[in-house]
């Protein structure tokens, strides 16, 4: 009943939000969280199946011959947030389990939680999407008056690329004739317009494919390794902001998926195990949180599924508690936005749990039977 309320809540609540989602037993919010998630998933295909119902255009994929349109207006087209999307009730949840115990040996933990979202969201739509996005997509802006237009084209992208085209093909035209034609071929002058018109034209779209090819193989996650495995991170100036760039490109990228989806997406960070990491790696992991996935526009849930006995005094032990008086719990209420908290289980509850797992399948045979015959 509590996962089942925490799902059609987390369905209704406002993003970015942090949920606090506190059990007494850390075997037990495993169990529990899963409950959550598949509640969340049920709720996810009734809203689709109702959203189908009331009328509206089927919902597209970025797979398949849907990549291909999704290339298309990625070059081509910019994004416009319009009345009829805000209204969209369908939900597609895209659940990163982060563990922290996996990453307890590293020296920073942050940049896990970083990671792990980059590469369960690149790994969801696919590497070409979000490769081309950095290159030539755009965050989607909203519509002006009462206009229902979804996409609208890039006049100036389609003019370079055009133009570029155009360069490109006078420019070998003209090598060809100074090279093949009678009576031409020693203009030297023809000779070197023709090359320079088709060598500038030329790499300047050869530069777009590699920048596109260059996003392809190094993902954000690699790139967010690389500056964190250097010897220099710490001293570094604009690192955070090097980190903080690559999630803004990633919130832009799924904002531009929602409109192309025709649904809504949120992301759900499932943070568990953190209650058995060391204080300070306790602390970077709320401060990754707070700084780093602190946009207003960020489609993130937060689900931190701790013990808040285990959690409080690792905060209280580390060195982020200076001017809140130690006290653990303050933090802990600042940097949540949702508690929610599972009462420890009742005797009644244990002992279903007890017979549901001693019970083998010939005593469910013969429950069966014996209770069909006492119907009869």
């Amino acid at each position: 009943v509590y996962c089942r309320c925490l799902s059609r809540t987390l369905c209704h609540t406002a993003t970015p939000v942090t949920v606090g989602f506190y059990a007494p037993c850390g075997h037990r919010l495993e169990s529990l969280l899963a409950k959550v998630t598949a509640f969340m998933k049920e709720e996810m295909l009734e809203r689709e199946a109702a959203e189908l119902r009331r009328g509206r255009r089927k919902p597209r994929s970025p797979h398949g011959w849907g990549l291909l349109e999704a290339l298309w207006l990625l070059a081509f087209y910019e994004p416009v947030l319009t009345e009829g999307h805000l209204r969209r009730k369908n939900l597609e949840f895209i659940f990163v389990r982060f563990s922290a115990w996996e990453f307890a040996g590293c020296d920073r933990l942050w940049a896990g939680l970083v990671t792990a979202l980059c590469h369960r969201v690149r790994q969801h739509f696919g590497a070409l999407p979000l490769s081309v996005f950095h290159v030539l997509g755009s965050r989607p802006r909203f519509a002006s008056g009462f206009s229902q237009r979804e996409w609208i084209l890039k006049k100036g992208t389609c003019l370079r690329l055009w133009g570029l085209l155009l360069v490109l093909g006078v420019g070998i035209a003209i090598l060809l004739v100074a090279l093949l034609v009678p009576g031409i071929k020693d203009h030297r002058a023809l000779k070197v317009v023709g090359s320079a018109a088709a060598s500038l034209s030329g790499s300047s779209l050869v530069l777009g494919a590699l920048s596109i090819l260059k996003n392809f193989l190094v993902s954000e996650k690699k790139k967010i390794e690389r500056l964190t495995d250097s010897d220099r991170f710490a001293g570094q100036l604009g690192f955070m902001s090097k980190v903080r760039d690559e999630v803004e490109v990633l919130v832009d990228f799924l904002a531009f998926m929602e409109v192309f989806e025709r649904r809504r997406l949120r992301v759900v960070m499932e943070i568990t195990s953190l209650d058995l990491c060391y204080p300070e790696k306790v602390a970077g992991v709320f401060n990754a949180m707070a700084t780093l996935l602190s946009d207003a526009n960020a489609p993130f849930i937060f689900l931190l599924a701790v013990d808040p006995g285990v959690i409080v005094p690792c905060l209280e032990h580390s060195g982020c508690m200076k001017g809140l008086a130690d006290n653990g719990y303050l933090y802990l209420n600042r940097a949540v936005t949702l508690p929610f908290s599972i009462p420890e289980t009742g005797a009644r509850s244990r002992l279903r749990s007890v017979e549901a797992a001693i019970r083998t399948r010939e005593d469910l045979m013969y429950r069966i039977i014996a209770e069909n015959v006492a119907k009869t």
